[in-house]
């Protein structure tokens, strides 16, 4: 059975970093597929290491969510606030959790926190090729919108922005 809990724990975040280290990768050889520039994919979205991550997801309204099953992490989100605009950042979800409703309810879980924040508006950043991930923001009633800061260069026909108006 999949538990999502909240990270507190540096080994949480340890956790959450193996997780975030895999997509970045992913996120890599993706952009060699499409033909795009990756240099600067990891620098600019996961460099972050598990120390850095514990200290920014346990401020106020952050936060880092993990799905396991047993000991075994199969996928991560984290969310930040800025002022009273969320963003949803680093929802990643292992192959052999893809499917399941994993990335279901950790972007719920998230949801759900970030409602409790009286945040009025969520954003997000996602690039066209992540068709699955599109489809479950989607479904959770992102749209597409304006741009809310520079896309990575030479990624600026590919990125994607979305937002929801909170509940």
């Amino acid at each position: 059975m999949v538990v999502v809990t909240k990270a507190l724990t540096l080994a949480d975040f340890h956790a959450a970093h193996a997780l975030i280290a895999e997509m970045g990768q992913w996120d890599v050889a993706q952009c060699g597929v499409h033909g795009l520039p990756s240099e600067g994919v990891i620098s600019a979205y996961y460099s972050d290491d598990a120390a850095s991550l514990l200290e920014k997801c346990t401020l106020p309204s952050t936060g880092m969510y993990l799905a396991r099953i047993g000991s075994v992490a199969l996928g991560c989100v984290s969310h930040v606030s800025h002022g009273n605009v969320a963003e949803i950042v680093k929802l990643f979800v292992r192959p052999e959790g893809r499917g399941k409703g994993v990335g279901a309810r950790l972007l719920a879980t998230a949801l759900d926190a970030i409602e409790e924040s009286k945040c009025r508006k969520v954003n997000l950043v996602t690039v066209s090729f992540m068709t699955s991930a599109i489809a479950l923001y989607r479904n959770f009633g992102f749209q597409e919108c304006e741009p809310f800061e520079p896309a990575p260069k030479g990624l600026e026909g590919v990125t994607r922005y979305m937002e929801r108006v909170t509940k």
